[in-house]
């Protein structure tokens, strides 16, 4: 119900395309917050999220002692551009890499935990390639294959129809949308402990397609908890950045 909601309510507001977004403009931000403690966390958040509620999440990790560093991403990193998604995603990728690099090579983390939610899940997988020396991550609401996750979902359909009205559909946007598949880096968590939060009513990205990626990661040999969640997209990630244990 509130997905459903909220779909209806996120397309009367959502606002024209910028024409003069770059993939460069793909992060729009970072807070590093507690920098000097020895455990890092890095918050890769959804979309259409930019403060509440992973500002909260951020707060509650502080609390217990974690370093923090929280990402914002422009609400353009997925638009109606094959292309221009697939390039987004790549300056992610080397961009968040590089930061991470330079960060830990200063401060030399003894522990490093990943936390993607909804769609920051295909950035968290990205830089897993870029970045592999963390030791655990979470995966909140995470679909196995970003063309399959949007094709399907309730908030995303709209981004369907104009690929349609481009005559790009689902299989030649998968091929090009290969490498930010989430399931294709899941090598990448094998034999780290991995926490994973799954919806069972997701509108927004199917609970079929989470329990595709949890299968993933189970066969490369990760360490997983499941906690499974009878509330929709929404709800399970302000419960998870509010209330549940975060890692």
């Amino acid at each position: 119900m509130v997905d459903s909601l909220y779909a209806r309510y996120a397309k009367l507001r959502d606002r024209p395309l910028d024409k003069e977004y770059r993939p460069q403009d793909s992060i729009r931000g970072r807070i590093l917050l507690n920098e000097h403690s020895d455990k890092l966390a890095v918050i890769f958040p959804g979309w259409h999220t930019h403060k509440f509620p992973v500002n909260r999440l951020a707060k509650r990790l502080v609390k217990k002692g974690w370093a923090v560093l929280l990402y914002d991403f422009h609400d353009q990193i997925i638009e109606p551009s094959d292309e221009i998604v697939e390039k987004s995603f790549r300056y992610v990728r080397d961009q968040i890499s590089k930061e991470l690099l330079d960060l830990n090579k200063k401060h030399e983390y003894q522990q490093i935990h990943f936390i993607g939610i909804s769609l920051g899940n295909v950035s968290m997988a990205l830089v897993a390639e870029g970045f592999t020396v963390f030791n655990s991550a979470t995966f909140v609401v995470g679909g196995e294959d970003l063309a399959v996750d949007m094709w399907h979902g309730l908030r995303t359909l709209y981004l369907r129809d104009e690929f349609k009205k481009a005559h790009i559909g689902l299989r030649r946007l998968d091929k090009d949308w290969k490498d930010e598949a989430p399931m294709n880096h899941a090598r990448r968590f094998a034999k780290k402990k991995i926490k994973f939060v799954m919806s069972k009513s997701d509108k927004f990205i199917l609970p079929r397609y989470q329990i595709k990626l949890l299968e993933d990661i189970k066969n490369v040999g990760a360490e997983v908890e499941l906690k499974t969640r009878r509330t929709g997209h929404l709800v399970t990630i302000v419960r998870y950045c509010l209330f549940d244990s975060p890692i």
